[in-house]
């Protein structure tokens, strides 16, 4: 099969290598989608720890070809979506369906093979059916749309709550998704680029700005005494200070992009005297299946932020810098 690997930080190669072959209690899936991600990015520019080579893909959908054990048959044909994470499903942690804190944690696309390829393996109990409806692109971009729901649960947003998103690439504009299909109200997002703050619009934030103090003055006149939930989804490290600062008096700061260890300096006191809650959401399992559900029943629907598809052996130009930091850029799938 051809598959795109990466040899070493800066280095990327389309080679042919054989089919994979599922054990007992895994599948190989057939890939007919399989997104970008910035971490797949940042991997090749070697600013997140794997082990090299590696074939990257942790954002992926299928049909299901082949079963390890005639006790799978039934998953044959099926068209799927698969959790990334692979665990041992007995300690304690998994247990609690804290997948990640697993001392067998393996992570599809960072290790064991991922999905910028024409087959992948995973485990049977990774799989979750797509329904009609969605399609093999929008199945390819449900573990963000996933990210976006856990956000939104970890900042317990309610109907009528005010909102504030700051950056709208996938993760971004995934939370504006959430946020709006929850009941949040006056959403204001702020970005640089006109296509994702034009794409928000129509997915209805009532403002949308690339001018921060422009942000500063909406909130005043459109949040009174702050926003109920400030989402950082841009991962650029200085906006984080703004986003507290826009946090209404026990309100919540949700961190959902990356700031890949850079150093802040921050006031404490900025947090603790007005009982603001700054949350983590960076490694969230188990929001893929929900993201599907919505998505087939046509609650979520985020097909509108894929602007590019490339074949794998378009490989060299979907990871250029050129094209990642196109205008018109959002997100980029490989279709099959």
């Amino acid at each position: 099969m051809k598959a795109i690997r990466f040899e070493r930080p800066g280095e990327l190669h389309l080679v042919e290598i054989p089919n994979p072959q599922p054990v007992a209690g895994w599948v190989r899936i057939r890939v007919h989608a399989a997104a970008i991600c910035m971490t797949d990015v940042e991997t090749l520019r070697g600013r997140h720890p794997v082990e090299f080579p590696i074939i990257p893909g942790h954002e992926f959908c299928g049909v299901v070809d082949q079963v390890g054990s005639s006790a799978d048959e039934a998953w044959l044909g099926r068209k799927v979506v698969a959790d990334n994470e692979i665990c041992c499903l007995k300690c304690g942690y998994c247990r609690r369906g804290e997948w990640r804190r697993c001392t067998e944690f393996r992570h599809i696309g960072f290790g064991p093979p991922g999905g910028y390829a024409e087959y992948v393996v995973a485990p049977v109990h990774n799989l979750h059916v797509l329904a009609d409806s969605v399609s093999f692109e929008q199945g390819s971009i449900l573990e963000p749309l996933g990210v976006g729901l856990a956000v939104g649960r970890i900042g317990e947003v309610q109907l009528g709550m005010t909102a504030t998103i700051l950056g709208l690439g996938p993760i971004g504009l995934n939370c504006l998704a959430v946020l709006k299909a929850s009941g949040a109200r006056r959403i204001l997002c702020l970005d640089k680029q006109p296509k994702r703050l034009a794409l928000a619009k129509s997915w209805g934030a009532l403002h949308v700005t690339d001018d921060s103090e422009q942000l500063k003055a909406l909130t005043r006149d459109l949040h009174p005494g702050g926003t109920d939930i400030v989402v950082e989804a841009s991962g650029h490290h200085p906006l984080i200070p703004l986003g507290v600062n826009l946090t209404r008096f026990g309100g919540s700061l949700v961190l959902g992009g990356f700031c890949k260890h850079e150093a802040l300096s921050i006031d404490p006191d900025s947090i603790q005297g007005s009982n603001r809650r700054v949350l983590g959401a960076g490694n969230n399992p188990g929001f893929i299946e929900p993201a599907a559900q919505a998505a087939g029943d046509g609650v979520l629907k985020t097909e509108g932020m894929i602007t590019h598809r490339f074949l794998l052996d378009d490989f060299r130009q979907a990871f250029s810098d050129e094209q990642l930091t196109a205008s018109d850029f959002i997100k980029g799938i490989f279709v099959f």
